[in-house]
């Protein structure tokens, strides 16, 4: 009996020293493991800060030749070398971890850059050269990248030495969400002086989303608006939607390029629904219906028609409807507004209808309320047969239609529409300057069952 309790703890401790053995072994593999994968990831962020490094000291030496560069030829050329170390500092930057807000400045100058050398080489051309203060605004572009690129040098030089080490992902993370006790701890990153010692950057004054202009930008249909209550905007919102005051929730305020109050509201199919009203004027902004949408029973056409007399009802006329798509069962119909036959394409407004019953689910007025105004003169300097021979030989032009079209910057061009296609039935809209007869825009229309995307 002793024996074979002898032999029973020599076999359990066997099996627990066996055990042991595994454990360690398997603690000491994952070890490893975790160790090569830090390493890797660690090696991962010198490459990308390499790469952020590189890309803007290509930058920088784009920037520097533009400078002394004349021709069209050769500033549409270097921008596009811009354009491209652009785009290649912003991706490394991005590989880094929390660069959206480590070097949020950093990355924020290479979006810029990139986007003003796209319009520069536009602007080249139309101009043969430079044209106002583009020179200027290139030459502080330039200072300011060689400023960036001499800091970024001398980061991976530390970085190289030893003296400076990225941090990961958990490190940076721990650090910013210590950062609300502690302001020292956000600015004690590996960035933090690239960052507090960024160059001063130029005003950047052209024709696209960076443009000084466009943080200023006023809300045309608002401009000479007053400001309501909140109490009036619930009375607007109650009485658009043909319900009562008591029934919208109590209102909050929302901040944004179009200050609104935003009101909550339950119908019979859905506890989801909101309604946004501008604070200016008291006009819908937006109109959510959350409710789940059932299988469709009326056609695109009946649809259409649907949410053109919903915005006749609420006295919004002289729409046209361009382009719709279909996502789970509720189609989606752009209209913009048409002024003197012409089809004003930055006065946007959405209905999306729902194909079960038709009954309009969303609405969204922001591009409406930001373009809409009284054009004085939509008159074609150029037209519509000189335009016309600007079409490629290679595309059958089925309808034209003169449009304003937006650009990047907030502003309109006043333009021949040509719907076209190509020798296999696929569709284009080709765009043509009807003030100085240059192309401007060319779009793809994808065209299936849910409807159409231009790209």
């Amino acid at each position: 009996m002793n024996n074979t309790s002898r032999r029973g703890r020599i076999r359990i401790r066997t099996f627990l020293t066996a055990a042991f053995v595994v454990l360690l072994g398997t603690i000491v593999s994952l070890t490893a493991q975790n160790t090569a994968y830090r390493r890797a990831v660690s090696l991962g962020y010198a490459r990308a800060f390499s790469q952020l490094t590189e890309s803007m000291g290509n930058l920088d030496t784009a920037l520097e030749k533009t400078v002394y560069v004349t021709s069209p030829e050769m500033i549409a050329g270097l921008c596009s070398e811009i354009y491209s170390d652009a785009c290649a500092a912003r991706q490394a930057a991005g590989a880094l971890p929390y660069a959206n807000v480590e070097l949020e400045q950093t990355t924020s100058f290479a979006a810029k850059v990139g986007d003003y050398a796209q319009a520069l080489a536009k602007s080249a051309a139309e101009h043969n050269g430079y044209s106002g203060t583009e020179l200027k605004t290139v030459k502080a572009l330039s200072k300011a990248a060689s400023a960036l690129s001499g800091q970024l040098d001398e980061l991976e030089a530390q970085l190289n030495d030893g003296t400076l080490t990225l941090e990961d992902v958990d490190a940076v993370q721990e650090r910013l969400s210590r950062a609300t006790q502690n302001s020292d701890i956000l600015d004690s990153g590996s960035f933090a002086e690239l960052e507090a010692d960024f160059p001063e950057l130029p005003t950047l004054i052209y024709d696209g989303p960076f443009s000084e202009h466009m943080q200023s930008r006023t809300c045309a249909m608002l401009e000479q608006e007053q400001e309501v209550s909140m109490d009036q905007a619930r009375r607007k919102a109650a009485q658009f939607l043909h319900i009562s005051e008591e029934q919208l929730s109590e209102g909050m305020r929302v901040n944004g390029q179009i200050p609104c109050y935003r009101f909550h509201y339950a119908t019979a199919t859905s506890q989801d629904c909101s309604v946004e009203m501008t604070r200016k004027g008291g006009y819908v902004l937006s109109l959510t219906n959350g409710r789940t949408v059932g299988a469709a029973t009326m056609t695109h056409k009946k649809a259409i028609a649907l949410a053109r007399t919903y915005l006749e009802e609420h006295d919004i006329t002289d729409m046209t409807e361009s382009y719709s798509i279909c996502r789970d069962n509720a189609l989606t119909i752009n209209f913009a507004s048409t002024q003197q036959d012409v089809i004003c394409y930055p006065d946007l407004l959405k209905v999306e209808v729902a194909l079960d019953n038709g009954e309009i689910v969303g609405l969204e007025s922001a591009g409406y309320l930001m373009n809409h105004t009284q054009r004085k003169d939509l008159t074609p300097k150029v037209s519509r047969d000189k335009a016309e021979q600007r079409v490629s030989g290679e595309l059958t032009v089925l309808s034209r239609h003169l449009t304003l079209i937006p650009t990047d910057g907030g502003h309109e061009k006043l333009c021949w529409e040509f719907r076209c296609k190509n020798g296999g039935d696929k569709h284009y809209l080709v765009y043509v300057n009807a003030e100085t007869g240059a192309e401007e825009e060319i779009l793809i229309l994808l065209e299936d069952e849910s409807g159409t995307l231009a790209l």
